[in-house]
């Protein structure tokens, strides 16, 4: 008789995903044991108990957390470095920000800067959010030189 495909057993690979998962979150073992009873409605508390289907599921949303917590902090640290350009005076130091067409305007100034300027070559949409977070710095100083 064939395995049904939502019963194959986990794969040593997820165990270990899982596993760094679990530990990245600051679970000990009884907290990822409660979890995974609690997932698994019971069935069991072991992730070597999880079907191969269940742990897929599990790393996607893990994953999928993980990118939108990214996402959200990269978007506050971009919000940062246009707050700071307002005080550069060879980006938008002295420029309002009250139009829509102000507020492109703005934002091309700081992506030409971060092309030409920056270690990183690129605009702030294609930045990682370390190098996001680099560039801000950049800006603190820059900022703090003009004060």
């Amino acid at each position: 008789m064939r395995t049904m495909m939502k019963d194959r057993p986990i794969t040593p690979q997820q165990v270990k995903a899982l596993h760094a998962q679990f530990r990245k979150m600051g679970f000990d073992d009884d907290d990822r044991h409660g979890f995974i009873s609690q997932y698994t409605e019971g069935r069991t508390d072991s992730t070597a108990g999880l079907t191969k289907e269940e742990a897929g599921l599990l790393l996607t949303r893990f994953n999928r957390e993980e990118a939108d917590r990214i996402h959200r902090e990269a978007r506050k640290v971009v919000k940062q470095i246009f707050s700071l350009s307002f005080h550069i005076s060879c980006l938008n130091k002295n420029y309002t920000n009250e139009t829509e067409a102000d507020f492109e305007m703005n934002k091309a100034k700081i992506n030409q800067f971060c092309r030409t300027r920056s270690k990183f070559r690129k605009p702030l949409t294609e930045m990682s959010l370390e190098e996001l977070k680099e560039v801000k710095r950049q800006f603190e100083a820059m900022a703090r030189k003009e004060e």
